[in-house]
C-alpha cells in the first residue's frame, strides 16, 4: 500500500461525494423545471407517495447511467495521478473534463428518462399515468419506477461507452502485438 494510492483514494472519495449530492440535488431540480404539468413539491408535501416511489426511481435510474460515466473518469485521473512527470495545471484541466463528462452523462440521463417516460405514456393510450400518480396510485408509481430504473440499466452502457470515447486517456506505453 503506497501513500500515494491512499491519498488519491481520499480524493476519488471525496470526488464521488460531491458529485452524488451535487447530482442528486440538480437531478430534483431539472425535474421540477421539466414537469411544469406536474407540482411534486407540493404533491410530496400532502404526503402522495406515488409521487415520492417515481422521484425516488427517478434519483435511481440517474445514478445507475452516471455511475457507468464515473468508472473511466475515475480510471484516467488515477493513471494520470500516479504517472509522475505531469504538471498541476495539466492535472486540473482533466479533473475540469471529468466533471463535464459527469455533468453530461447527468443530462442524458435526464434527457433519456424523461424522453422514456414520454414514449411510454404515448403507448399506453388506456392510462393516464400523471393523473394516476396525482391521485396517489402506488401501482402505476411503483410501475414506472421500474420502467425508469430498467431504462437506466440499458442506457447506462450506452452513456458508460460515450464517456469512455469522450475520456482523453493518457498515454502508458505500447504492448507489441507481434
Amino acid at each position: 500500500m503506497s501513500l500515494h494510492q491512499v491519498l488519491f483514494g481520499i480524493f476519488e472519495l471525496l470526488i464521488s461525494i460531491l458529485v452524488s449530492l451535487v447530482l442528486i440535488f440538480a437531478t430534483y431540480r431539472a425535474i421540477l423545471a421539466l414537469t411544469k404539468r406536474f407540482d411534486e413539491e407540493a404533491q410530496l408535501k400532502q404526503g402522495n407517495t406515488a409521487v415520492g416511489v417515481v422521484l425516488g426511481g427517478i434519483l435511481i435510474g440517474e445514478v445507475i447511467i452516471v455511475r457507468q460515466a464515473l468508472y473511466p473518469v475515475m480510471a484516467v485521473l488515477q493513471i494520470f495521478a500516479m504517472e509522475g512527470d505531469r504538471s498541476f495545471g495539466a492535472f486540473l484541466e482533466l479533473i475540469g473534463l471529468s466533471i463535464g463528462y459527469i455533468f453530461l452523462a447527468g443530462i442524458l440521463a435526464v434527457l433519456c428518462i424523461l424522453f422514456s417516460l414520454w414514449l411510454f405514456d404515448r403507448m399506453t393510450p388506456g392510462i393516464d399515468e400523471i393523473e394516476e400518480i396525482k391521485t396517489g396510485n402506488i401501482a402505476v408509481a411503483v410501475f414506472m419506477a421500474m420502467l425508469i430504473i430498467a431504462v437506466s440499466i440499458l442506457i447506462s452502457s450506452g452513456v458508460s461507452g460515450l464517456t469512455r470515447a469522450l475520456v482523453p486517456f493518457p498515454e502508458i506505453g505500447v504492448v507489441p502485438l507481434q
